[in-house]
């Protein structure tokens, strides 16, 4: 009995089999013919742009040249730098204006020059605007041996063309790295089409690091640099004294605060169409370890710890800053003047321009 089942499930799976062998296998007369479609692009249009990394490689003596490892990418890694599309095929660069960088132009000049300078190489400009330069011949070497025996090998010298490009507006420029000859001394140190292009790339992101040292060290200068103060005892519209700043009064508004930590103003309210902050005043006492760090000691301003208002007023070439007691009254003419100095110091601290 249990032999019969067995055979049954055995002819069951065997004619499910052929059968799907005859499901798959169709007839060809039955399937549809592919065929490749060409693009038709009319004449007055240009055809689309094709990635590089899809091209082929060209044959040279019956083999395709094709790179054994990843190629060299171009890094961006200066804020004023972009990547271009080009940057595939050639080692180029695009750089834009920003505060750091200041006029572009003589600001790349001078990088690139410092760059090579910073190795003792030679770097001269090939043209009378100095948008073109071609550095000295670039060594290679390789250290043989082992502790007191080893030397330098050389293993090839190499020259290259560096071309800035700017924009007629001035705000980019592109910077575009070419080898123009190279030399070696082994033949494992000849170089491909691809491997030219690396040391190209290589080269040009030296050159993207020099600008973001040269950005960076802009930065450092730019904070650590004391703005130059424009506040200066001056009368109010109505002839009481107060203090006034060349900066328009929507910035003396947004600087202020900064300065109120300074001299330990607590800020209880504000009025912004009234331009006027409601602050207490606590004189500031200097804690242990800034006396024991050598710190300079805070501003104090000669009034007493109680709540007062500061008002600003619009005034034909800048802001006028009143000092008010909590009832809106000015402070007398004295205490404003004793006032400046330590408010002068506060805008320092706070490197704010006010």
């Amino acid at each position: 009995m249990h032999y019969w089942k067995k055979s049954c499930i055995t002819l069951s799976l065997a004619t499910f089999v052929l059968a799907g062998c005859t499901v798959f296998n169709d007839d060809p007369d039955n399937r549809v013919q592919r065929q490749q479609v060409n693009l038709e692009i009319p004449a007055d249009l240009a055809p689309p742009p094709q990635p590089a990394k899809y091209d082929i490689p060209p044959i040279v003596d019956g083999n395709a040249e094709v790179a054994d490892k990843s190629p060299v990418l171009v890094l961006a890694t200066a804020s004023s730098s972009r990547i271009t599309d080009e940057a595939e095929k050639l080692a180029r660069v695009m750089f834009e204006r920003n505060d750091l960088t200041g006029d572009l132009v003589p600001f790349l000049q001078a990088q690139i020059i410092n760059f090579f300078s910073a190795q003792d190489i030679d770097i001269k400009p090939t043209d009378s605007t100095s948008l073109s330069f071609e550095t000295g011949w670039i060594k290679r070497y390789r250290t043989e041996g082992f502790w007191f025996w080893q030397e330098q090998q050389q293993l090839d010298e190499a020259r290259y063309a560096i071309d800035i490009e700017p924009r007629p507006h001035g705000r980019t420029a592109v910077v575009t790295v070419s080898l123009q000859e190279h030399r070696y001394f082994d033949k494992q140190a000849a170089l491909s089409k691809a491997v030219a292009r690396d040391h190209e790339v290589a080269l040009l992101n030296g050159l993207i690091n020099q600008v973001a040292i040269a950005e960076i060290a802009t930065a450092v200068a730019n904070r650590d640099r004391i703005p130059e103060v424009g506040l200066e005892p001056a009368l109010n519209n109505a002839g009481e004294p107060a203090f006034k700043t060349p900066q328009s009064i929507d910035v003396t508004w947004s600087q202020l605060e900064p300065v109120f930590e300074q001299l330990n103003f607590t800020v209880n309210d504000i009025n912004r169409s009234a331009f006027t902050y409601y602050v207490s005043y606590t004189k500031p006492s200097r804690g242990m370890w800034a006396t024991m760090m050598g710190r300079d000691a805070p501003p104090v301003l000669p009034i007493a710890d109680n709540d007062y208002q500061i008002v600003l007023q619009r005034s034909g070439d800048g802001t006028i800053i009143n000092l008010l007691t909590k009832e809106g009254k000015s402070l007398a003419a004295e205490t404003v003047v004793a006032a400046y100095d330590p408010f002068v110091a506060a805008i320092r601290a706070a490197k704010v321009e006010l």
